[in-house]
């Protein structure tokens, strides 16, 4: 069995008893489409006092080994092996959903005592999603109040203190508690959450993507206010996620699941340091990181194997470096590397040592990235003090406001001024709230400018001919537009027609990715039917040949190779990195000059984001597209963009060249950004971030500083006076100090 590992914390806690024992546990679900194997001869050991980290992708069974922990599978699940609890059986065959479904009434019934008994006071968990945790019909107190109720005899004056205890514990203001999960943030809902979870002080809390769906900084403070809980409310935890960062600050040993199965489990630095399995390394080399030299990432080529399908070997062999024939034909053994280090690896030793050569060359894995320079003469779109406003008069919101107009107006983007040059990749970056995708769909003509201009430049308008040429098509496309859609000079898309023939060209030069892939695809459509669409919309052609031929080059452009495999497929039939490309596919296949990629990568797990990463370099290098690249990750951003605009409530408080904005931030919100992404290294410290509260509403901003209520700097004079530029023309940032005087404030502030 896979043992653990204990430093000075965990051994001063430690028991001769497991908190948590898996034997050889299995779990099936049965389905109309077949047996899904999603857990396969798991074997841990979780002792008192430590953190164990599960780490993997979705699919890959870590929220059903949670489940199965706390025995809430569905009825449609079997179960083989077993789990323990301190002893005590909590998950077996007898424990199954299928099986508990033909348990006589009696045994059904001592059953749920006992479960009843270990979940909450023994075992407790932190589900994923925080927006979905409560009833939206109670108070938050009301529903904390029912974990006492249920599972302690408490009168109801001690259930109030406790309450109060539990949600001062998770860093709350106990006026949060006669609030409804609507009127809170997402990190107040979270910390609601881990509030409950602690509650009655559990040997054990299962914590299930705790920061999954929260903001970088946001996410910093609940990784910050966990590592603080170990110290004092919690005893034992497991922490589940696909993020790297994040389980790195968390864990004191990691397990790396993948297909059901654990590929590795060691310490951080077995993991991080000293990994002994390809599944692990190729994880950690798909993390961009802002921690190193700005370098390649390589993606995982394909995806995991069908749950249903019988596989024999090794589950990874298919995308495996390394895999031999050995790999394809024999079940890896569990090898131990060194004490408590296990890899499931016929090359485990080699692996390490680096004697195991990769069977297959990596130029077939990566799209190659690409140190291109482009060229920033010549601009493709530019806006002058651009604005966007919602009016809320007339609708419900508004009602809640003031009655003054200033006071019913979301100023979601404000006097935003930048030049995007042709060929450049251009970042856009933010929490939720900050005005990125409104800038974007501004941008694309999907919404109209309340004040301000956007002057985008046509591949065919009388610029210089070499800026004509940097606009590449899709090789084996016409360059050329139809002669009806041939104009001279910029265009003010906020003032065209949607009737115009410059609209229309604008609307074919210019297209976006959208976030999420699993709702921007027509479920009910083929993927040819989604990616001709455009061509019929903009009627470039009806010659059903051609059309097969577009599209054809489009999949084949966003390596959908061969393209027959895919036109008669569904969205369901594909992975969410394969989604996404058909996105792409479908954008790119009006030949555009211009991309805006919203949050093209945040619902793709790690290994697919390293891929789309590297695609949208190949499409900027290889046909002079621009993108306009919106996220909140500013890892990525600095990854892909030449150039970085950090937004904060709907103003750019800082633009720069990326390495000078990542190396030299200057403004205290893009210091405050950079230093809440998780690093996968076990020394990284949220705990001195330099920001507080959350990000603000856009309908009552500050009269002066858009950042004044949660800077660190802040002075009477940021209250009421808007900052003015700072900084070179190409690096500026808003603020009423000079660089030296906010370097001089930290030193005074944070010893920094």
């Amino acid at each position: 069995m896979i043992g653990s590992v204990a430093d000075d914390r965990t051994a001063a806690k430690d028991t001769s008893a497991p908190v948590i024992a898996v034997d050889n546990l299995s779990v099936n679900f049965d389905t109309d489409d077949g047996v899904v194997k999603a857990l396969d001869r798991i074997n841990l050991n979780l002792r008192s006092g430590e953190t164990l980290g599960i780490l993997g992708e979705s699919g890959s069974g870590k929220t059903t080994l949670a489940n199965a922990i706390i025995s809430m599978l569905p009825e449609n699940a079997s179960v083989s092996g077993e789990v323990r609890f301190m002893g005590e059986t909590v998950a077996s065959p007898d424990f199954s959903g299928k099986s508990s479904v033909h348990l006589k009434r009696k045994q059904r019934k001592i059953l749920s005592e006992k479960l009843s008994r270990i979940r909450w006071k023994g075992i407790s968990i932190v589900f994923q999603g925080s927006m979905n945790a409560f009833n939206p019909a109670y108070t938050i107190r009301k529903q904390i109040s029912e974990v006492f109720r249920f599972h302690t005899d408490l009168d109801e004056d001690a259930i109030s203190q406790k309450v109060l205890e539990a949600v001062r514990h998770a860093g709350l203001n106990p006026a949060v508690l006669d609030s409804f999960p609507h009127e809170l943030s997402g990190g107040m809902k979270q910390r609601a959450v881990i509030a409950m979870a602690l509650a009655l002080k559990p040997r054990l809390v299962i914590a299930d993507e705790p920061t999954t769906g929260l903001d970088v900084i946001t996410q910093a403070r609940i990784i910050s206010e966990l590592k603080e809980l170990r110290k004092t409310e919690i005893e034992s935890m497991i922490v589940i996620s696909h993020d790297i960062g994040v389980i790195a600050q968390l864990a004191d040993r990691i397990a790396v699941m993948y297909a059901g199965r654990i590929m590795e489990i060691g310490s951080i630095e077995d993991i991080y340091v000293r990994s002994a399995n390809p599944y692990t390394r190729a994880l950690l080399d798909s993390y961009p990181s802002l921690a190193k030299a700005r370098e390649p990432i390589i993606g995982i080529p394909g995806s995991p194997p069908d749950p249903i399908a019988e596989t024999k070997g090794c589950k990874f062999a298919s995308r495996c470096l390394y895999a031999q024939q050995v790999c394809r034909e024999e079940d890896p053994p569990a090898v131990m590397v060194s004490e408590n280090h296990y890899s499931l690896c016929h090359f485990a030793s080699d692996f390490v040592s680096g004697k195991l050569k990769a069977s297959m060359s990596s130029s077939r894995l990566i799209e190659s990235f690409h140190s291109f320079k482009p060229t920033r003469s010549y601009d493709i779109i530019k806006t002058e003090n651009l604005s966007k406003y919602f009016d809320l008069r007339g609708t419900l919101f508004g009602s809640v406001f003031s009655r003054s107009s200033e006071g019913r107006l979301v100023r979601a983007v404000d006097h935003i001024s930048v030049e995007i040059g042709r060929n450049e990749i251009f970042a856009i970056v933010g929490e939720s709230g900050s005005g990125k995708t409104t800038i974007g769909k501004t941008l694309l003509g999907l919404l109209k400018p309340t004040a301000g201009k956007i002057l985008y430049y046509p591949v065919n308008s009388s610029s210089p001919v070499e800026a004509r040429q940097e606009s590449r098509a899709i090789a084996g496309a016409s360059e050329n537009l139809p002669s009806d859609l041939q104009v001279n000079g910029p265009l003010d898309i906020g003032a065209l027609k949607e009737s115009s023939v410059s609209y229309e060209l604008f609307r074919r030069q210019t297209q976006m990715i959208f976030q999420d892939p699993y709702d921007s695809l027509d479920p009910k459509m083929t993927i040819f039917d989604i990616v001709q669409e455009p061509v019929l919309a903009h009627k470039v052609s009806r010659n059903p040949n051609e059309i097969v031929r577009l599209v054809s080059l489009a999949l084949r452009t966003v390596n959908l190779t061969p393209p027959e495999n895919y036109l008669e497929r569904f969205p369901h039939e594909l992975s969410g990195g394969e989604r996404q490309r058909v996105a792409a596919a479908r954008a790119l296949v009006l030949r555009p000059d211009m991309l805006i990629a919203d949050e093209p990568i945040s619902m793709l797990d790690v290994s697919l984001r390293a891929g789309f990463m590297n695609l949208l370099l190949k499409l900027r290098s290889e046909f002079g597209i621009t993108i306009i690249y919106i996220t909140h990750d500013i890892a990525s951003a600095r990854y892909l963009a030449d150039r970085i605009l950090v937004m904060y409530l709907g103003v750019a408080v800082e633009v720069g060249e990326t390495e000078e904005v990542i190396r030299n931030p200057l403004h205290p919100y893009t210091i405050a950004l950079l230093q809440a992404v998780p690093i996968p290294a076990p020394n990284w410290n949220p705990g001195n971030l330099q920001i507080e509260g959350e990000i603000g509403s856009a309908i009552n901003v500050p009269k002066g500083c858009r950042f004044y209520l949660r800077c660190p700097y802040r002075a009477e004079i940021c209250r009421d006076t808007p900052p003015p530029v700072q900084g070179t023309g190409s690096h500026w940032y808003l603020c009423h100090f000079d660089h030296n005087q906010i370097l001089e404030m930290r030193r005074n502030k944070f010893n920094d």
